[in-house]
């Protein structure tokens, strides 16, 4: 989950929840975690409710498994997304800002990219200039996908707009909705920042964005949609197409 709060899922995915902050509100909500009562009387499982008990008490990550699935344990600690329920109480996956330590991660899922023209390269010094923009999505510390979200100021027809860029997400985790959820949480962003307009930039074909209601604009380098600094970095040359 993104916002932190205790939570569970099945079918292979995973879950992670932490403690509210207030002494009071902490407090009300750590007793009834631990009454399996009221856990039985709203309907949950008792597997469920037990699992959830034994976080609140310590326990770090609990494990739910289908006991007819023959090496269903072996497959649920050892598989990349296992095969059962897990409800922890730490970060296991989220999606955050990124930070200074994720500059290797993001540099390399670009890498691939801006080798094969796809994305325009950066260098170190680009990136680490532009980290406060990135977002990234993460499981277990390990990045699995990065988004950047550039502000570019105003547009002719006064439209504050907003770029995004550098959308990536690692191969291995491809087809599993990580990239919907990148793409939900910085659009999310883009309008928490006042933000009117969201734009892509490629050369490449853009079908996974079209599925997603970006529509093509045209040429960027000579569209009005664009603020007229940003129109004058591109490289008419290229033929970037505005989405």
């Amino acid at each position: 989950s993104i916002d932190g709060s205790m939570n569970s899922s099945s079918n292979g995915t995973r879950s992670n929840g932490r403690r509210s902050s207030s002494s009071s509100s902490s407090s009300v909500s750590h007793n009834f975690l631990l009454n399996l009562d009221l856990w039985t009387d709203t309907g949950f499982p008792t597997a469920v409710a037990v699992a959830v008990v034994a976080c609140v008490k310590g326990v770090k990550r609990a494990h739910l498994v289908d006991a007819r699935l023959d090496g269903g344990m072996l497959l649920e600690l050892y598989s990349r997304d296992g095969v059962g329920t897990m409800i922890s109480t730490d970060f296991y996956e989220g999606i955050r800002k990124a930070r200074s330590t994720d500059l290797e991660a993001i540099q390399g899922l670009l890498e691939p990219l801006q080798r094969s023209g796809v994305l325009v390269k950066r260098s170190r010094e680009e990136l680490r200039a532009q980290l406060p923009n990135f977002t990234v999505i993460e499981r277990e510390t390990k990045v699995m996908g990065c988004a950047l979200l550039l502000p570019l100021g105003a547009s002719p027809d006064g439209a504050r707009v907003a770029e995004i860029g550098a959308f990536c997400v690692d191969v291995i985790f491809r087809g599993t909705g990580r990239g919907d959820s990148l793409l939900d949480y910085v659009e999310q962003d883009a309008r928490n920042k006042g933000m009117d307009r969201l734009v892509l930039l490629t050369t490449r074909t853009a079908d996974w964005f079209l599925q997603r209601d970006f529509k093509l604009a045209g040429p960027a380098w000579s569209s009005q949609l664009l603020p007229a600094a940003r129109r004058a970095r591109i490289d008419a040359k290229r033929n970037s197409q505005l989405y």
